[in-house]
């Protein structure tokens, strides 16, 4: 005889299974649309929880020396961060933040992240797969799913026993009943009143924590079905949920409890939202799954990073997919940069530049000729190179190194610098790089321009001179002609140039060989129709200081007309 029980599970399988394919073919139409397209809509991510992972592994490290905030901002890598964030998880956004900013000299790991990219630009059925298993887990703000590696007392709740205890003393009082149905009634009463305070009274003190947990059980579901796909790079992942992650599995038990009554889509909901309220089972299923993580830790974060390093290869597969061209770096011991086909990778029509940089150099030309955005195209592509191995270039060839940049200066309020000190302070991050022999290439725009220029000039070309015969590379573009000239036997002068045609001053945006010789900022007060007493006492002035090295007192007012 047919079992009805059985036949009543199989039915409600395929039921399960029929609900959800449609889902997934709706999903995997859209991402299969994505990395055709080349477009895709992101979801927003706050910038405190995309870079929780990088806080926490900076903050436990012995001496972190990636690309700090400075640079960061300088370089607005915030932006290419996000154009590169094409992830599916929070997980991966917050690992690829990381893979960003956490620069190893000795790129231990970028020929086997390599592969990986690789492997998912070309094999479109797997990739398939590890999409729609990732976008099962998507993303979900300020979980700091990470803390659980380090934190590992942090996340758990104090007399956790009096929960569990307060949960038994109802199903307790059901067996006194039997007994004696007035008091138990009473004490059945009493306990749900008990609990119901106590859970609206801690539920507060726990909402952020069981935001972030219910998302940690969910990364280990997630480990489960990427364990699931036949392929040889996810044995590994089957390998931890087998071996010294096997008890991880328990989290999806009580996640699933965490659960209970979520929905709310219809009266069962609410009563089963209440029997998870009743019986507490917020605070005994969170403080299961925390003590699971806290003596798995290892495997739990081995796991999480796994996660994050599939999601990330993703996004910086598609990345390259959208690119016109790129290019894997060439590593060397040498330092010198050389490229050919440079591109800044937040321009949507850049151009492009050809170079071989030695240990110094300096940039020079006028006003919007195109140095900075040289220099900053030239970091940002080095900090690629390092961490996802790729560069917007033809050919690019660099030694590995830090990256650190002295930019934008701004005035601190808040610490209440100057915008001078700010400037010097900057500076002083790429001495102590330098004395702590450490390989780094450091980019310079506008040099000291924080003060006068007699004091600027010399103390810049001081700064030039040392970092000039210390450890490390250095780049500076600055204004000041005159460094040229001071510099010329320590530092390759490289010029941005612009030329005069019916009364417009047109850039190349090209670097040429040699220090500049034009300057327009006088002839742009011209365009500009500025009085023609201004500008011809400019060109006076200027063309006097050029011969004689000599400033000339300005000895008659303008009469006004």
């Amino acid at each position: 005889m047919v079992n009805p029980v059985l036949i009543l599970a199989l039915a409600a399988l395929v039921f399960i299974i029929y609900s959800l394919l449609p889902k997934n073919q709706k999903k995997l139409k859209r991402l299969k649309q994505e990395w055709e397209n080349g477009t895709y809509f992101s979801a927003s991510e706050d910038f405190e929880s995309v870079s929780s992972y990088w806080k926490n592994k900076k903050e436990h490290a012995d001496n972190y020396a990636g690309v700090d905030s400075l640079t960061w901002n300088d370089l607005s890598m915030q932006d290419v961060f996000e154009k590169l964030n094409y992830t599916q998880t929070s997980v991966g956004s917050e690992y690829l933040f990381n893979q960003l900013r956490d620069i190893d000299p000795r790129c231990k790991d970028v020929h086997d992240k390599e592969e990986l990219y690789a492997l998912l630009e070309r094999d479109q059925k797997l990739r398939e797969k590890v999409l729609l298993v990732l976008s099962g887990l998507g993303k979900r703000n300020y979980t700091n799913t990470s803390s659980y590696f380090y934190e590992m007392n942090a996340h758990k709740i104090k007399h956790a026993y009096l929960y569990i205890i307060l949960a038994v003393i109802p199903i307790l009082s059901i067996v006194f009943m039997l007994f004696s149905l007035k008091y138990g009634v009473a004490i059945i009463t009493i306990s749900f009143i008990t609990n119901l305070v106590i859970y609206y009274r801690n539920k507060k003190m726990l909402e952020i924590e069981l935001h972030s947990i219910t998302y940690v059980a969910a990364i280990v579901n997630t480990g489960k079905s990427l364990s699931a796909i036949r392929h040889p790079r996810f044995n590994i992942v089957a390998n931890i949920l087998k071996g010294e992650g096997k008890a991880l599995g328990k989290t999806a038990f009580w996640g699933k409890v965490l659960s209970i009554g979520s929905n709310k889509s219809g009266d069962f909901d609410v009563l089963l939202e209440y029997f998870r309220i009743i019986f507490l089972l917020d605070f005994i299923a969170y403080n299961q799954i925390v003590k699971t993580i806290i003596i798995h830790k290892k495997a739990y974060k081995h796991l999480w990073e796994l996660i994050g390093e599939l999601d990330a290869a993703v996004a910086v597969a598609y990345y390259r997919k959208t690119l016109v061209s790129y290019t894997t770096p060439n590593f060397v011991d040498e330092e010198e940069i050389r490229f050919e086909d440079l591109a800044h990778p937040l321009l949507r029509k850049p151009v492009t530049n050809t170079s071989t940089l030695g240990k110094n150099v300096l940039i020079t030309g006028s006003n919007a000729s195109g140095k900075s955005t040289y220099i900053k195209a030239i970091a940002i592509n080095a900090i690629l190179a390092q961490t996802i191995n790729t560069v917007l270039a033809k050919s690019w060839t660099m030694k590995p190194s830090y990256i650190v940049t002295s930019m934008a200066i701004q005035d601190s309020v808040l610490d209440g610098d100057s915008y001078f000190i700010a400037e010097i302070k900057s500076l002083k991050r790429i001495i102590k790089l330098s004395e702590e022999k450490k390989p780094f290439i450091s980019f310079v725009d506008e040099i000291l321009k924080g003060t006068n220029t007699i004091e600027r000039i010399s103390a810049s070309a001081a700064i030039m001179e040392w970092l000039s015969g210390s450890h490390g590379m250095t780049l500076i573009a600055s204004h000041d002609i005159e460094l040229t000239e001071i510099a010329e036997n320590l530092y390759s002068n490289y010029h941005f140039r612009e030329r005069i045609e019916n009364d417009k001053v047109l850039f190349d945006y090209k670097v040429h060989d040699g220090p500049s010789i034009t300057r327009n900022a006088i002839k742009l007060l011209e365009v500009l129709d500025y009085p023609e007493s201004i500008t011809s006492k400019a060109n006076q002035m200027a063309k006097n200081f050029t011969e004689v090295r000599e400033w000339t007192g300005i000895r008659d007012g303008i009469k006004a007309n």
